[in-house]
This record gives structure tokens, C-alpha cells and sequence, in this order.
């Protein structure tokens, strides 16, 4: 089979390159045209938990003109539209996009190829993009692939198995279920990249926890409105952190799940940071490094929009979005301080 990666950055690229490896027929396509000059030139190496040179064919969406049937899309979630304008002209009947990214991009591909054509995967191992030609592989963490109405079927399947050789990967009957879950990690994950902080570090703090919890609630709230049950995800239930309301008269509501079991939970997330080289998160790189716009309106805005639609309260998710956006015109508004004024929010 040819397998078409559209965006071939950290995910994507890293994909496409152990694939190539494993003897597959690998055709990685990227609108930046340095990393494709590269790649084409010298090949694509990979560095970090894995060290080779992969040489797949590399090309601009601009030179994609042959038909599509398995297309893997790893580019950034605002860039999703741009990317299916060139995809699905090319998208035979009988093919499919399978969404490699962050967020609940399942939605939107599905409404522009239809819902027949777009396969759903949770991706939490890590990777970032260092320069044209050059990704790092950060550490391995959870593959899920699945139809989007959770039916077993033979191309989930199949797809699972080539996915497989390069790393574990599982069908489920529930995508949904692990990519609101990824989301309402997400949400924490923004708030850490505010605090300009080790993920881990802030993750082991008691006293950020209740904030964290909380927008793992908020988010949680909002899936279960829209008919999802949030599943376990690299060892961490969001269901534990689920609330009638996310404030009381009090202060915070309490959280569903007992102490130990919340406790664990956040083991795991800080278990699983320890394991890769990177201990900030890619929104982080966005705001510090690159100095350029975040995921967050396409990430945590779909949540927003479903929060207003069921009349759901979500203020400290809100908070964190403003936040991002503070950070995003004005870098030096980041540190630990934000994370008191996002727990203050009511």
C-alpha cells in the first residue's frame, strides 16, 4: 500500500520514516518547502529515541497530483482546512484520512471527505520538528486507531497492523472517547505552557493541582454533554475529575474520584513526562521558541463552542484560552504566576 503523510513534521515525519523503514511505500508531503528540499536531498533523519535516515519520496502539496486512498494528516490542527483543500479532489472513494493530530479534528475532516472517509487515532508519543530534513523522536506513549462510529472494521484493523511495526498500536470501539480525553489533558497542558515551566515540576505541586483538576472537569463535562465517555489515556481517567458544577458557593466542587485514585492519576501523567526528553510541551515551543500562534482556538475552541451550545459553565477553561492568547502577542506574560491568576477565575 502507498501511504500519503500529509504534513510531515514531528508526528507525521516520524511516522512516514519508520514506515519507509519497515519497507513501506512512503510519500511524505509538507508546504514547507525547505524540509522538502532536504529530505529529498539527504533523506530524513531521526534522532532522539530512535537514531536513522529514512529516503521516502518528499513533496509540496503543489506537486501532489496522483490518486490518494490512505492518507495519514499530521499538520498542525489550523492548518487542517488548507490541507483537505489539496487532499480531497485527489481522495478516491474508497480512501480515507486518518487525523494524526491534536484536538478533535475528526470533526471537521469528516464534514469536508464525510464521515465514511475519515478514521480517527489518538497519538500521545512524542516528537518535535528541529530543522528542514531532521525530526526527534521524543519517547513512545499511546497509538489508538478507530471508525469514527466504532465499528471493528478490516481497513482499521489492517491500518492498526502497519501502524503496529513501527509502534503498538491498538482498534478501538470508542476514538472519540480517548480524543475528549486527550483534550481534557490538553487543557492542562496549556496552562502549563502559560506557567513557562517543566510539565513534570508543575504536575508534582499540590497546590496546582486543583486548577488542573478542574479544567480536566470542565472539559470532561462537555464530552459527556455531547454523548462521549471519556476513556483512560497513558494511565490518567478524566472521569475522576468529573463535577456537578465546576465552582460551589464554596469554591471548587468536589472531584468524582477518591484521593488515591486522582493521585495515581497524576503519577501517571508525571511518569509518563520523565520518560521523554522533552519535558515541555509543543505549545510551549510555539509561545518561548517560535514565537508564533498556538493550536488553542482549534484544540480548546471546539470545547468553547460545545460548552455554550449545552449551556455548560467552563471558566477556567475560558481563562486559559485568554491566557494563551496574552501569550501569543506578548511572550514575557508567561510564568508560574498566571497559573494563581487562572485558579482565582469564578
Amino acid at each position: 500500500m502507498t501511504i500519503h503523510i500529509v504534513g510531515a513534521g514531528a508526528i507525521g515525519g516520524l511516522i512516514g520514516a519508520h514506515l519507509h523503514r519497515a519497507g513501506h511505500d512512503v510519500v511524505l508531503v509538507d508546504a514547507n518547502a525547505d524540509h522538502v528540499a532536504a529530505i529529498a536531498a539527504d533523506g530524513l533523519r531521526v534522532s532522539g529515541e530512535a537514531d536513522f535516515v529514512a529516503h521516502p519520496r518528499a513533496l509540496r502539496p503543489d506537486q501532489l497530483a496522483e490518486p490518494l486512498r490512505t492518507v495519514l494528516l499530521g499538520v498542525k490542527s489550523r492548518h487542517t482546512a488548507d490541507a483537505l483543500r489539496v487532499v480531497e479532489p485527489l481522495l478516491a472513494d474508497d480512501g480515507f484520512v486518518v487525523s494524526l493530530q491534536n484536538g478533535l479534528e475528526e470533526y471537521p475532516i469528516a464534514a469536508a471527505v464525510g464521515p465514511q472517509r475519515t478514521v480517527g487515532a489518538l497519538v500521545t508519543f512524542g516528537g518535535f520538528y528541529q530543522e528542514p530534513g531532521h525530526i526527534t523522536y521524543g519517547g513512545p506513549g499511546t497509538f489508538r486507531v478507530g471508525e469514527l462510529d466504532g465499528r471493528p472494521t478490516d481497513r482499521v484493523r489492517d491500518l492498526a497492523r502497519v501502524l503496529g511495526e513501527f509502534h503498538p498500536t491498538e482498534v478501538t470501539a470508542n476514538i472519540f472517547g480517548h480524543l475528549w480525553s486527550k483534550t481534557a489533558i490538553a487543557a492542562v497542558y496549556f496552562a502549563t505552557a502559560v506557567a513557562d515551566e517543566d510539565v513534570p515540576v508543575l504536575l508534582a505541586r499540590p497546590e496546582h493541582r486543583p486548577l488542573f483538576g478542574r479544567l480536566v472537569g470542565e472539559v470532561e463535562r462537555v464530552a459527556e454533554a455531547a454523548g462521549v465517555h471519556c476513556e483512560v489515556v497513558d494511565g490518567f481517567d478524566p472521569t475522576l475529575f468529573a463535577t456537578t458544577t465546576s465552582t460551589t458557593a464554596n469554591g471548587p466542587a468536589t472531584a468524582a474520584g477518591t484521593d488515591a485514585a486522582v493521585e495515581a492519576a497524576w503519577q501517571a501523567q508525571i511518569t509518563y513526562w520523565v520518560s521523554h526528553q522533552q519535558t515541555r510541551t509543543g505549545v510551549w515551543r510555539d509561545l518561548a521558541i517560535h514565537h508564533r500562534p498556538t493550536e488553542v482556538d482549534h484544540i480548546l475552541g471546539p470545547v468553547l463552542d460545545l460548552a455554550d451550545r449545552h449551556d455548560i459553565p467552563v471558566p477556567h477553561v475560558r481563562a486559559v484560552v485568554d491566557a494563551v492568547h496574552r501569550a501569543e502577542e506578548d511572550p514575557t506574560t508567561m510564568g508560574v504566576a498566571v497559573l494563581d491568576d487562572l485558579a482565582a477565575t469564578r
